[in-house]
């Protein structure tokens, strides 16, 4: 079989060739893509790397009729299975939305997830030809001093980025013991032969490993819109959470607070965060590590999905942020709705739910961002890893959630329900505490909240202490905790690629 190694030509860059689940089955002999380069003699100038490095990026972007972009919409479904946004009656009873709803998602037909999984892959082909081919290239060849190993460094980070996210998706993410981990790719797809997936433990070493290079290539900044060393040990930090590695978690958050300069810190005010959707200013806020930016005339795609119909924030999110928690005899309000007023859109209602304003106002044109991640959720990484670490409640601990608590608007001095944690709270309500946090913080946000909840019951043992259907009734398989794998290319793949449990 002839190799295929071609470049596509956009408005975004150079657009990589790369065989999506969907398309294994295909005759690929003497195809040739129009509007193609071979990569070879493509990526041959630092301005070119650059170029190819944008294509990369732009999978972030909602670009429809555009290939393998992965649909925004993968975004908001975490949400929608744990029960925090809803869709409306046409909407949530189509097949695939249903089936999220329900906490039972389908394994054929189901775009939604192929879009994701397909599209992700893609990214992580990109990234492995801008690897590949700018690590061939002499150090002449680039006019910017350092400029090719932080080339190599941003396209490192989007892979170990792309595989983490495919990983919590269609993993079991939360079992350092299980088979079911992903297929790792760190070389370019030259032709249709499957992979079988790695195991949990060896998905987390490949991306871990990923990471450390980026830490060591990638650029300090060159704007929020790009990955940097920062958001490579902020991802690291979670990864390592999620692993189950707590002190090293711990360890390395505090390392990114301790160290941070005003790039990289909590804004004053969380609205400020989101800011003004018809400026550009709302990409260069300190708090945001890393984001995909879209402009006006093209927008990432994510805003239009928390409104309208689609998965909008309801009245369960709204219920949870009134509710307390008693604290040896002292009632704290889990939020002071400063945040809860913040990101709703003023008077717009839609199915019985809110829109959001951390994205551009619905049917509106505007600035939009998604938040791969923010200051924020390195202290409550910091506060959570460092309580499981020590089974008990650390001054460490204890001062990353108040920061994010009085940054909020909560008072240290008490009596107004809306305060700052004390040191007498026990470690189980403390790490319930967290959870609760980042539900307020981090609401509709790529669904860090569904994770978080899957983390939190397979940590109590699938049933013994918290369990993910004590806030979403319908979810009550473990198995469906992740996603399948589109059955379209478990069958392309011979058997090769093996399908999640109870999805088979």
């Amino acid at each position: 079989m002839k190799k295929n190694k071609y470049l596509y030509i956009s408005l975004m860059g150079l657009m990589l060739l790369c065989f999506n689940a969907c398309e294994l089955t295909k005759e690929l002999d003497d195809y040739e893509p129009p509007y193609a380069l071979d990569a070879d003699v493509t990526i041959n100038s630092e301005s070119n790397a650059d170029l190819a490095l944008i294509g990369a990026y732009s999978k972030f972007r909602y670009q429809p009729y555009a290939g393998t972009n992965p649909s925004p919409d993968i975004f908001v479904v975490p949400d929608l299975m744990s029960g925090y946004a809803q869709s409306s009656a046409s909407i949530g009873a189509r097949p695939e939305m249903a089936a999220f709803i329900n906490n039972n998602p389908i394994s054929v037909g189901a775009s939604i997830t192929s879009d994701f999984y397909s599209g992700m892959y893609e990214l992580v082909n990109r990234a492995n030809w801008i690897i590949e081919k700018v690590s061939e290239l002499d150090a002449s060849v680039f006019e910017t001093p350092g400029r090719k190993d932080e080339i190599v460094g941003e396209a490192i980070i989007l892979r170990a980025l792309s595989h983490f996210y495919l990983l919590r998706c269609f993993g079991q993410f939360y079992d350092m013991g299980s088979a079911y981990g992903i297929d790792i790719r760190t070389a370019p797809v030259l032709d249709v032969e499957p992979h079988p997936r790695k195991t949990v433990a060896e998905s987390y070493a490949a991306i871990l490993s990923d990471l450390d290079e980026g830490i060591t290539n990638a650029p300090d900044l060159r704007g929020k819109n790009y990955v940097n060393k920062t958001f490579a040990k902020g991802i690291k930090a979670k990864v390592l959470l999620y692993m189950g590695s707590y002190a090293e978690s711990a360890a390395l958050a505090k390392d990114i607070i301790d160290h941070a300069d005003g790039n990289f810190q909590l804004e004053s005010n969380y609205l400020d965060i989101f800011m003004d959707h018809s400026s550009p200013d709302i990409f260069n806020s300190p708090e945001v590590l890393f984001g995909s930016s879209g402009t006006p005339e093209e927008s990432v795609g994510i805003g239009s999905r928390y409104a309208g119909s689609f998965a909008p924030i309801n009245q369960k999110y709204m219920d949870e942020a009134s509710g307390s928690i008693d604290v040896n005899g002292q009632v704290i309000d889990y939020d002071g709705n400063d945040r809860v007023l913040a990101i709703l859109q003023p008077n717009v209602i839609v199915t019985g739910a809110y829109a959001t304003s951390k994205y551009a106002p619905v049917y509106t044109a505007g600035y939009e961002m998604i938040y791969h991640m923010r200051m924020a959720e390195v202290y409550l990484i910091l506060a959570e890893a460092s309580v499981r670490t020590n089974e008990s409640v650390t001054t460490e601990a204890l001062d990353a959630l108040n920061a994010i608590r009085l940054r909020a608007g909560a008072t240290t001095t008490g009596g107004d329900g809306f305060e700052t944690y004390p040191a007498t709270i026990p470690y189980e309500q403390f790490l319930t505490a967290v959870r609760m946090e980042k539900l307020m913080e981090l609401q509709a946000e790529l669904g860090e909240t569904w994770y978080d909840m899957v983390r939190y019951d397979y940590a109590d043992g699938f049933g013994s202490g918290f369990q993910v259907s004590d806030v979403k009734i319908t979810a009550t398989d473990p198995d469906k905790f992740i996603l399948p794998i589109p059955q379209e290319s478990v069958d392309a793949s011979g058997g090769i690629i093996v399908q999640n449990p109870s999805y088979e």
